[in-house]
């Protein structure tokens, strides 16, 4: 099952299969009970829908995407039952997670009210759930929300928990916040030199977020090729957020600043940066219509 729906999607992928047969086989995990299959699944489908970003149809894939995940949902619920195991763990975490960054209702509200409990008592809300519940709480959330995580972020101890933090901080869907986010990943004094990457990247992949992140790059790349050119492996995930884009407008932006901008540690990313999006377009146009319908 699980090497079903892979060698669908990477036959899709490759342009070998239409997007509907990976979309059509996906249905039929509704009663799927392995937490791997529905690990790889759920990636398989957010890479799906990085595709999609700028179609007049996103809104109908979330809607797939809730339908989806909502039997599986009501499987696991919130709270583990004796005997469960590890998996069974990463199963509701999985399952809680997609549905309701897909907007479901119900998790969304039961997320919030999870997340109120926590603020009162933090040992309220198990471990295994904290991300899940923060993360969602960020992509619903408002002022206040932002400017709380923040706080938590500073006052934590350890750096596991500064990273769930900062993580849920790049999931917010209101560009103010990202950019805010953006800029102070950049202070040393907010946020550590090494970990200022991992947000931008993070930030990159949130759709909201994806021209932001592009930008931010941009604009500031004097002051990231001096704290990461050397390096190489931070510049190429850098360049990689690129990689993200669907049109012939952002390619010919991509390919502009390089040629502008020469990476030497991160060539071979650059070009495979380019060959994605070039990838990214031409799959769209033999796939756009179909995916539609």
């Amino acid at each position: 099952r699980l090497g079903l729906q892979n060698d669908a999607y990477a036959l899709v992928r490759a342009g070998f299969a239409d997007a509907p047969l990976f979309l059509s086989l996906a249905e039929s995990y509704k009663g799927e009970q392995d937490a791997t299959v529905w690990g790889d699944l759920a990636t398989n489908l957010r890479g799906m829908e990085a595709l999609i970003y700028e179609e007049p149809y996103l809104d109908q894939f979330q809607t797939y995407g809730r339908d989806l995940f909502e039997d599986l949902v009501h499987r696991i619920g919130w709270d583990a039952r004796t005997g469960e195991g590890h998996l069974d763990a990463l199963l509701r975490s999985t399952g809680l997670g997609q549905a309701g960054s897909y907007g479901n209702p119900q998790v969304l509200e039961e997320a919030h009210a999870r997340y109120e409990r926590f603020l009162k008592d933090p040992t309220s809300l198990h471990p295994d759930l904290r991300g899940v519940v923060i993360a969602l709480v960020a992509e619903n959330g408002d002022r206040l929300i932002y400017d709380t995580l923040w706080d938590l972020e500073r006052s934590a101890t350890l750096q596991e928990e500064k990273m769930r933090f900062l993580g849920a901080l790049t999931r917010f869907h209101q560009k103010e916040f990202l950019q805010e986010t953006l800029e102070r990943s950049m202070d040393p004094a907010e946020v550590r030199i090494q970990d200022t990457m991992l947000v931008v990247t993070a930030l990159a992949a949130n759709r909201y977020g994806r021209d932001l992140a592009w930008e931010f790059l941009k604009n500031n790349w004097e002051e990231f090729d001096r704290r990461y050119g050397a390096g190489g492996f931070a510049m190429m995930r850098l360049v990689q957020i690129a990689g993200r884009f669907t049109t012939p407008d952002q390619l010919k932006d991509v390919e502009t600043f390089f040629k502008e901008h020469p990476t030497p540690s991160a060539s071979r990313t650059v070009e495979q940066s380019l060959e994605r999006i070039s990838l990214n377009i031409k799959w769209l146009e033999n796939n756009r219509v179909s995916i539609a319908q």
